[in-house]
């Protein structure tokens, strides 16, 4: 249900600019097998550190679950992949990367709630006895009451998209929308993983966090590249024929 209502957030998105629906239904085509195997490969290396890439083809059976980040990592290169392939250097790539953009936010935030639903034990946090705390009988345990991250990582994931969904038109030139979901959806995951009980790696860190501090800088770049951008168009006078204003 998720993916459906992320699609149509998507293809209103490609609408507003001008794109064509088609080319959203050509990419999750081409795409969705290679996200669902690099959300399943980055859960395996998770869990079973970096000796199950000496036997990748299955290291996901052997480890079973997906990482949303890892399916994300597959996801933004296979979309600037199509992007630059079929738009070229023109600014309908980064009008492309911008239409996709909330929706990864959007369906992060739904996909908790099924976390949730599901009783996932990866996306639960740290055992308690608060009265918000709550039994995953069939992932946890029937005595273990936890603290509900998939439901804080819900609220947050949809209040983050919210927000830039409604400061979408403002934001310019082309590719801010993305600069900016690569910094929240970062952010908000950096700040909730200390309360997950994910694996630790190099410094103490979960592998979501080295990958979340990663977004968030790669999008501060890109802001700052396109704010160079931004100053030229505005020098010249293109920037408000670009906005259409």
């Amino acid at each position: 249900m998720c993916v459906l209502v992320a699609a149509w957030v998507a293809r209103s998105e490609l609408h507003r600019h001008s794109l064509r629906a088609r080319h959203l239904g050509y990419f999750f085509l081409g795409a969705a097998p290679l996200i669902a195997a690099g959300g399943a490969l980055a859960h395996a290396v998770d869990v079973g550190g970096a000796k199950v890439l000496s036997y990748w083809l299955y290291a996901p059976a052997a480890y079973p679950g997906a990482s949303f980040l890892g399916g994300a990592l597959v996801c933004w290169f296979a979309l600037a992949l199509y992007a630059r392939i079929v738009f070229g250097h023109t600014l309908q790539t980064m009008d492309f990367l911008d239409a996709l953009a909330p929706s990864i936010l959007l369906m992060y935030g739904l996909g908790r709630i099924g976390c949730h639903l599901a009783g996932h034990s990866t996306c639960c946090g740290r055992p308690s006895e608060a009265w918000y705390a709550v039994l995953y009988p069939y992932t946890v345990g029937v005595d273990v009451r936890v603290v509900p991250m998939a439901l804080v990582e819900a609220t947050l994931g949809l209040g983050l998209f919210s927000w830039l969904w409604l400061r979408r038109r403002r934001m310019s030139p082309g590719g801010s929308v993305f600069a900016w979901h690569w910094i929240l959806l970062g952010s908000e995951r950096l700040c909730v993983e200390p309360w997950r009980l994910n694996p630790r790696h190099a410094f103490g860190l979960t592998q979501a966090q080295w990958l979340s501090m990663a977004l968030i800088g790669s999008g501060i770049v890109l802001l700052w590249r396109l704010s160079g951008q931004r100053s030229i168009l505005k020098e010249t006078g293109a920037l408000d024929r670009w906005s259409g204003t």
